[in-house]
């Protein structure tokens, strides 16, 4: 009779220990909680991490559910600091966070409610049902909440519609319900930032107030100029007058779809050269001066232009000699505008502007989609 005591003890704790599947359909198995770092148990319970929320006024749940098996992050989306070429997700140690509009997107790591667990978390936070985003982040052994270690950098968020009784299963890394935008060709970006109220264009991240960069004479080559009145300007290159046209961000000269901000470390009139086509920048602060054989130093050096901080127009005023003249930018060749007609717009490395001896004052526009200049004898 002893034996089979035993026999039946065994065959019970063996079915206590079958995955079982809960109303959401996220696989939970019943084993009891460890003292391991990650407060999932002594033993391995698979890749599936969960959290169940109550739905307000609903009585009844929804749940998220990641699989973590392979999860990595490598490429662009490890952290700058990071040093290797990819980061393992180990679950032995590391945690599982979601960040959300449902719960005001807490730093992962910062708000332990939110911690995803291989058991199915359930924090008993109501969030209200509609349509949320949200990401899902490691939050490595021994670090401090951080936004770093999420499944890709920036844009896009996942979606969903909160429902009662509804569920969200997904495999980490994968984006199979959120569409990648087409990125087409805009022949005017608007300039949105930080550095709008300082420098004199509206408010911060405003589309609408922002400086515009256009087409100059290139298509899908975007070329302008904007004043950055302090250092350290934070900017997103947008596609209309508001948000919802989409953006370009992204740091060390490339561009992605939504990307980070864009850093500009120095301040002063930097021209923002945006190939499309490539999907690249580049940001140059520029001083101003004309050069000709009508100009006091000739051919050899620039004559200086101020720069107007209110207005973001270059002038001098100055004896001329009958001959030439061209703009150009930091004394040197690289970047010069002429105009192949003398009749006030300007072109990249254009003709040589014709001008008659006598006393002058002259103002470069290099503000907006198209470039002017003006020259009136005094």
């Amino acid at each position: 009779m002893k034996k089979y005591l035993i026999l039946f003890f065994s065959v019970f704790v063996a079915f206590a220990m079958i995955s079982c599947s809960d109303d959401s359909g996220v696989n939970v198995i019943d084993v009891p909680n460890g003292d391991d770092d990650n407060g999932n148990g002594d033993e391995p319970t698979g890749t599936v991490y969960s959290i169940t929320f109550d739905v307000e006024g609903a009585g009844d749940t929804f749940t998220f559910s990641v699989d973590m098996e392979n999860a990595t992050i490598e490429g662009e989306d490890l952290p700058d600091d990071f040093e290797g070429d990819v980061y393992n997700f180990d679950p032995d140690n590391d945690k599982v966070f979601i960040a959300g509009s449902i719960i005001d997107w807490p730093e992962p790591g910062s708000n332990a409610d939110v911690e995803m667990t291989r058991q199915g978390a359930e924090p008993g936070i109501t969030i209200a049902d509609g349509p949320a985003q949200f990401k899902f982040f490691i939050v490595p052994s021994g670090m401090d909440a951080s936004w770093n270690y999420g499944e890709w950098e920036g844009d896009p968020n996942r979606e969903t519609d909160i429902e009662a009784g509804g569920e969200y299963s997904t495999v980490w890394g994968d984006q199979p319900d959120v569409e990648e935008p087409d990125v087409d060709f805009v022949e005017v970006l608007h300039v949105a930032g930080s550095f709008q109220a300082a420098s004199g264009y509206g408010d911060d991240w405003s589309p609408a107030d922002a400086p515009q960069i256009g087409y100059q004479g290139t298509s899908n080559e975007n070329d302008g100029y904007v004043y950055f009145a302090d250092e350290g300007a934070e900017f997103k290159l947008v596609h209309g007058d508001n948000w919802e046209a989409g953006d370009f961000g992204g740091a060390d000269g490339t561009l992605t779809m939504g990307g980070d901000d864009i850093f500009a470390s120095d301040a002063g009139y930097t021209r923002i050269l945006v190939d499309q086509a490539e999907m690249t920048y580049t940001l140059t602060v520029t001083e101003w001066g004309i050069i000709g054989d009508a100009t006091p130093e000739g051919w050899d050096a620039s004559t200086e232009m101020e720069f107007d901080p209110e207005t973001k127009v270059w002038s001098v005023t100055l004896d001329l000699e009958d001959g030439e003249f061209k703009f150009r930018a930091n004394d040197a060749w690289d970047i010069n505008y002429g105009s192949d007609d003398a009749d006030g717009s300007l072109q990249f490395d254009g003709g040589n502007i014709p001008v008659d001896a006598g006393n002058y004052t002259i103002e470069l526009d290099l503000n907006g989609t198209s470039f002017e200049y003006s020259i009136e004898q005094n």
